[in-house]
């Protein structure tokens, strides 16, 4: 009999990934959001199997909370914080923090309002659903915008706010169901529900920091193994989660989001690229099956829940109430709070633009029906409560969700679409230039037939005749708008500089952390340029926040404890990334300069936008030459130390590669290419430790 259970249980998970694998395929082709189209699946599987006994029972079930908390949760809370940009979120902090916390209980209120006053539903009760639907999950949302290329400060405000606000409408949740269960609400009450929520982030920042380094840490002793590393990622995320529920009853997703932002840190600084990768492509291969899997059964069980209740009058009117409510809290929220704080100078300014975005891209998900069914089957109002979450889950996902795409078009937010031709026929004439080029140096060297290479150089320079009439067609209607012709340039700029940045780490010469801090500067400055800010400012200043919460501790640190071990590392780490980020910026800034000629050829750029380019790129180089010599004056051994170091590791990653194409040619046996990774690796040990000392 258990055999059988499991039997179904493994059958039933099987079908619902070959679903969402089949599912996928179709989506691309009709251009449906992935988690959306599949919560649609979900909801036509429940409906057509209740009408067909044979298969009807597999599919008539409700999901556990337990099962969305303590099993799916995690993981995608986990996956979420180890990819998001650390520095890009530290720069967001404050809008996500105010719109997470206090505009979750702005929210709850507002609601609790609206339905306490236009429903039968007590105002406790109504509270109640204030707080459990007042959690963002905007999944798909995210998705799409990446997609669509949408500003990252914007993703990063979402994706960020989700993850707070989760851990913030739990709390507040279990906050209200204590009142109602005292009967009571007073001054002692609200004291004791700010101790709540204090301890349940503070508690479950402890934990996350614990978990993630203990934990997290074995990542820098596991030999450097990337599945081990991979498995340890896992454990941490559910580790964190039960210890901060289940031991010190503090927030278990502010504990796996503390302890994925360490996580996704320590694997930048101690792994190399290609074992971060296998780890990060392991994460996002999580998140894709518990993504498929929880939007599939959310569907199915939305379908269920409505077909479970006979939906008379009454409940007929409190869903249309809940939707308006939720969306009158939202609006509210996302308007003033947004309002309020581009009042301060020196904020982080949110555009309108983004506040219809924010406004829109508030999905309601698992949390909201987890924390719904979570209620006592014996409290008043429940089955009220479960049918206004599903109402308001089936809108958002479905209604805002599926015209979140539109809106963010009519918004701008997207590419312009301007640009999306330029980058189009541009990227067409540099690869056919390239190919010319390929084919001359094969000529040169007799390598094949000059009759074929006459006809394909034809062929290509055909196709850059063609592109070059379409982009001159473009800069006729983009011309007289100046702005918009600085937005097209600049934006091809920084998307170049990026590409250098790549390169630049791909030849080993600076680590990962600094092209993370390198892509982070990247997308603010195209953040700053998609707000019309041209040419993007200076990103970092010593008196911004992120600066002080990632550059200057290191600095105190290594100050107060300058004879331990650990501060001369950790010294060590801060002077050779702040030297590698400096020489990269003056390599790729160089690069540019000489670049954007040839990036504007022939595209009818006036004079003085390109001059303006030039200097600005010029002043970048400058700047960064100045930082450099500042460092080779206060640390003149350790600065050319430094750059000896870095140039014998770059060359050391060379043999490492040389060494794994022997392998994979078969040119060499196993055993031998195990020693010659020793032998790396002890060279690697002595420029280290010569380091070390010179501290």
């Amino acid at each position: 009999m258990i055999g059988t259970e499991i039997g179904d249980i493994i059958a039933l998970v099987l079908l619902l990934l070959f679903i969402a694998v089949v599912s996928g395929i179709l989506f691309k082709k009709i251009k449906i959001p992935y988690t959306i189209g599949l919560f649609l699946i979900g909801l036509g599987i429940s409906v057509i199997s209740s009408n067909i006994a044979e298969i009807g029972y597999i599919f008539d079930f409700v999901l556990s909370p337990e099962i969305i908390l303590f099993l799916f949760l995690p993981p995608l809370v986990f996956e979420a914080a180890y990819h998001i940009n650390k520095r890009l979120m530290a720069r967001k902090i404050t809008p996500i923090l105010v719109l997470a916390v206090p505009g979750l209980i702005f929210s709850t209120l507002i609601v609790g309002l609206i339905i306490g006053f236009a429903t039968p539903l007590p105002i406790i009760y109504a509270m109640l659903f204030g707080a459990l639907i007042s959690a963002t999950d905007p999944v798909s949302v995210i998705g799409l915008f990446k997609n669509m290329g949408a500003p990252a400060g914007l993703t990063t405000i979402l994706e960020g706010e989700s993850l707070f606000n989760d851990a913030s409408a739990i709390v507040t949740f279990n906050i209200v169901l204590g009142i109602i269960a005292a009967g009571t609400f007073n001054i002692s009450t609200i004291i004791y529900g700010a101790e709540g929520i204090m301890w349940s982030f503070s508690g479950g920042i402890l934990t996350g920091i614990i978990t993630g380094i203990l934990i997290g840490g074995l990542i820098a002793i596991s030999g450097k193994n990337a599945v081990i590393s991979s498995v340890i990622s896992l454990i941490t995320a559910y580790a964190s989660y039960l210890i901060a529920e289940s031991v010190l009853h503090a927030s278990g997703i502010i504990a796996v989001v503390t302890a994925g932002l360490i996580v996704g840190r320590f694997t930048s600084v101690w792994l190399k690229s290609e074992d971060s990768k296998e780890i990060s492509e392991f994460q996002d291969f999580s998140a894709y099956l518990v993504n498929s899997l929880i939007f599939l059964l959310m569907g199915i069980t939305t379908a269920n829940l409505l077909g479970n209740y006979r939906i008379d009058q009454e409940l007929a009117l409190l869903i249309p109430a809940g939707i308006i409510a939720v969306m009158i809290s939202r609006a509210a929220v996302v308007y003033i709070f947004s309002g309020i704080m581009n009042l301060f100078k020196g904020g982080d300014y949110i555009p309108l633009k983004y506040q219809h975005a924010l406004f829109w891209g508030g999905l309601r998900g698992a949390v909201a029906i987890a924390l719904a069914l979570s209620i006592s089957e014996d409290m008043p109002f429940r089955d009220e409560i479960i049918m206004m979450t599903v109402g308001v889950v089936l809108f958002t996902v479905t209604v805002d969700g599926i015209t979140t795409k539109p809106l963010a078009k009519k918004l701008g937010l997207d590419r312009p679409s301007h640009l999306a031709v330029y980058e189009y026929f541009s990227t067409i004439i540099h690869a056919k230039k390239e190919g010319i080029s390929v084919l001359n140096r094969l000529l040169k060297e007799k390598r094949i037939n000059r009759e074929i290479a006459d006809t394909i150089r034809n062929d290509y320079e055909n196709e850059i005749k063609e592109a070059m009439a379409e982009l001159k067609v473009l800069f006729s209607q983009v011309r007289p708008d100046e702005s918009k012709l600085k937005k097209l340039l600049w934006t091809r700029l920084i998307m170049v500089e990026r590409s250098i940045y790549q390169e630049i780490y791909g030849y080993g010469y600076i680590s990962e952390v600094v092209l993370d801090e390198l892509k982070y500067y990247i997308n603010v400055k195209l953040d700053e340029i998609s707000v019309g800010t041209v040419p993007p400012h200076e990103v970092i200043k010593s008196d911004s926040l992120e600066y002080r919460i990632f550059v200057t501790p290191a600095w105190w640190i290594s100050a107060l404890f300058k004879r331990f071990k650990f501060a001369k590392n950790l010294r060590k780490f801060t002077l050779t990334t702040e030297y590698q980020k400096q020489i990269a910026l003056i390599s790729s800034a160089r690069q540019m300069e000489l670049s954007i000629d040839i990036i504007t050829e022939g595209f009818g750029f006036p004079d003085e936008i390109i001059n303006e380019a030039k200097d600005e790129f010029r002043n970048i180089s400058d700047r960064a030459e100045k930082i450099i010599e500042d460092m080779a004056m206060r640390y003149p051994e350790l600065s050319e130390d430094i750059e000896n170091y870095y140039l014998r590791l770059s060359l050391l990653i060379q043999d490492e590669d040389y060494y794994e194409e022997m392998k994979i040619k078969g040119l060499i046996f196993p055993n031998v290419h195990e020693d010659l990774l020793k032998r790396v690796d002890k060279e690697r040990k002595k420029l280290e430790e010569h380091i070390f000392n010179m501290i």
